[in-house]
């Protein structure tokens, strides 16, 4: 079923869209140790870890416990103590991010002005590979308009 989403921002976010999960985590590498957690309900396998103080994602690729998670790769500065800000796995077949703004933003940590749209690469659905990752943007400086297209 496709889904349209639509939304003007005037904030720092991921796309998909993060949203805070419960209590706070540290990473130490590739291991994500949480306190107060709960990553078997909100950051299930195939979940995004977000930093958007680095501009990073980091994809979630084991859960042990609702305290214990692993990632696919290691942030370049390990958080601290940190709310979880997560992407969910449902969330992660996008098909199409069309990104419009006349005001100075900033994409993955790089100045941006106009108009963007990321199409998925291939055809083949059941490919993780020909989904689209997850971006960092910032429009805290002015407003963007935001259309993700999921399948």
């Amino acid at each position: 079923m496709k889904q349209f989403i639509y939304d003007i921002i005037s904030d720092k976010r991921s796309i998909p869209f993060n949203s805070t999960g419960t209590g706070t985590v540290v990473t130490h590498g590739i291991a994500v140790v949480g306190t107060g957690t709960l990553f078997t309900t909100e950051m299930r396998v195939g979940s995004y870890l977000v930093d958007l103080a680095n501009d990073e994602v980091r994809r979630v690729y084991r859960v042990d416990s609702d305290t214990l998670a692993f990632l696919d790769i290691a942030f370049t500065v390990d958080l601290s103590s940190v709310a979880p800000e997560i992407i969910a796995a449902h969330q992660m077949k996008v098909k199409l991010i069309s990104l419009d703004t006349e005001d100075s933003c900033f994409v993955d940590g790089v100045a941006f002005t106009g108009v963007m749209t990321i199409p998925r690469t291939g055809n083949d659905r059941s490919s993780r590979s020909d989904l689209i990752d997850p971006i960092i943007v910032d429009a805290s400086g002015g407003s963007m308009k935001v259309e993700i297209l999921n399948f």
